[in-house]
């Protein structure tokens, strides 16, 4: 199924990175801004309100337009590689903030459909 074009907007993703302190705690630092064209709306419905409950304020879904291949990464996890980018869980999404500050939403699910179609989280 085709993405209506005229829906289309321009999104950027950040690459989550793991990085550790000099105590040795991890934590996640994001990466340089990638656009992507895509269209993104609440979450809502019967499903999502029994999956998420009280977070479903917090949660949209988002389509992501274009053709994708499902790759392995070295920790194990599945990355989705389009042209010229990849995502998986736990990458930064800016939605409503600039592509110049902090991600302000955060991939929580991925569900391999065509198109892509993922769930993100507020952060």
């Amino acid at each position: 199924m085709r993405i209506k074009q005229g829906r289309l907007k321009q999104y950027h993703l950040k690459p989550a990175v793991p990085k550790k302190d000099n105590e040795g705690s991890t934590y996640i630092e994001y990466g340089e801004p990638i656009a992507f064209s895509g269209v993104v709306w609440p979450a809502g419905g019967k499903l999502q309100a029994e999956i998420y409950g009280q977070r479903l304020n917090y949660i949209c879904n988002c389509k992501v337009d274009g053709a994708y291949t499902i790759e392995n990464d070295e920790d194990g996890t599945l990355r989705y590689k389009f042209n010229g980018f990849g995502l998986k869980e736990g990458d930064g999404i800016c939605i409503y903030a600039g592509e110049d500050s902090k991600p302000d939403y955060k991939i929580i699910a991925i569900k391999p459909y065509k198109p892509l179609y993922m769930e993100v989280e507020k952060i």
